[in-house]
């Protein structure tokens, strides 16, 4: 115990020690919380503060006092995050006309953004008057998220292109290829490994789409073969861009959503939507239809509720990124697709018949994309050490 090499190592982890307790001190610092009063800090944390809406919910005193109860709000946040992702796409089919959208497609991102723009700052002035609304738009906001914005302008793009060739279902199972795409994603930035089970599962996710969308074409069009059978290549590329967009932005959004925790929600949204309005402005300017008959040429009651749909999917994303983990938004997001599906079929609005293979086509994704997020991760690789022990 009193070799010289026992010393230095004592001495060594005594001022790591140190160091990590001094870091943490100057980080409460620097959020503007007392170092000295760490257990009453965290406690109140969980409390949202004047003008913040909690980043937990149900709140951790809510899950105390009563568990039952917390467990109901989250099942009901969860069946609207089911209803949300259902609803948004099937409003955009039944704003179709003869099975075209005649409107500028980039025109509801533009009024959805605007709208997201005013709400935001209307919490915030009604949560903090002006200083709320100073938060909205302070630099380190704008700077932060309005790039994310930008890449989300983008995305709905994209979105609204593939929906002029897919229906709302066949592009709700499309989405599903996000898992394919985070893996690869992960696999060639990260260097992320998959089993060999979850390679498989995703390969036959990825059949089991393909099926889905060629019966689903085909039975809509009354069973005939030929092109109307065929996959819509135009229609796929979309989505597949669209789901690499979503997924990076996805990962950033949920980074920096949960790292600046000292800032109000609606600042944080507020400045998405500055920068996602700017972004989807500049697109619908490029529009053909917006450059010869104007902004709001084919608008008519159905348009302005796909606005509206996207106000209230751009508002509960980006709250739900707070709320529900990974595992929740996915297996909810598939569910999605057995909603729509089963809307279709019972509205009188699609036309749309029962058939049984493309439902359980619909179930056999959403079985794969659950199979999927419950199989065992592959485990990694114990380095073994080269040192020798002291």
């Amino acid at each position: 115990r009193n070799s010289p090499k026992y010393l230095v190592n004592s001495a060594r982890s005594f001022l790591i020690a140190r160091a990590m307790a001094a870091s943490a001190m100057s980080a409460r610092a620097v959020a503007g919380q007392v170092p000295d009063m760490v257990e009453q800090d965290d406690k109140q944390n969980d409390k949202p503060r004047r003008g913040q809406i909690s980043a937990y919910f149900p709140s951790r005193e809510v899950r105390a006092r009563s568990p039952h109860r917390a467990a109901v709000i989250k099942l009901g946040l969860f069946a609207f995050f089911i209803l949300s992702r259902a609803l948004h796409p099937m409003l955009i089919d039944l704003s179709k006309q003869d099975g075209k959208i005649l409107y500028a497609k980039n025109t509801p991102i533009v009024m959805n953004k605007v709208l997201t723009l005013i709400l935001m700052n209307t919490c915030a002035f009604i949560y903090g008057g002006i200083d709320g609304i100073k938060l909205c738009w302070q630099p380190r906001c704008m700077a932060v998220f309005g790039l994310i914005g930008t890449m989300y302008a983008m995305g709905d793009f994209l979105e609204m292109m593939s929906m002029s060739k897919l229906s709302g279902g066949v592009y709700q199972v499309l989405l599903q290829t996000k898992l394919l795409i985070t893996a690869l994603m992960g696999w060639w930035l990260k260097g992320s490994r998959q089993s060999s089970l979850q390679w498989h599962i995703l390969f036959s996710t990825f059949l089991a789409m393909s099926s889905f969308v060629l019966v689903d074409k085909a039975t809509s069009s009354g069973g005939s073969s030929g092109s109307s059978g065929s996959l819509p290549l135009m229609g796929l590329a979309f989505v597949t861009l669209k789901v690499a967009v979503s997924c990076y932005c996805a990962v950033l959004s949920e980074k920096y959503l949960k790292a600046f925790s000292d800032m109000p929600l609606f600042a944080k949204i507020s400045g998405l939507a500055t920068t996602w309005a700017m972004a989807a402005l500049f697109f619908s300017s490029m529009e053909p239809s917006v450059k010869e008959n104007g902004f709001f040429h084919g608008w008519d009651h159905m348009t302005c509720m796909v606005a509206l749909s996207f106000t209230v999917k751009t508002v509960s994303t980006m709250y739900l990124l707070q709320a529900l983990d990974s595992l929740q938004k996915n297996i909810g997001e598939a569910l999605a697709v057995i909603v729509i599906y089963m809307a279709q079929v019972t509205l009188p609005n699609f036309g749309k018949s029962f058939d049984l293979s493309v439902f359980l086509l619909a179930v056999l994704v959403v079985a794969l994309v659950k199979t999927y997020l419950i199989s065992p991760k592959p485990s990694a690789k114990k380095k073994t050490s080269t040192h020798l022990p002291a």
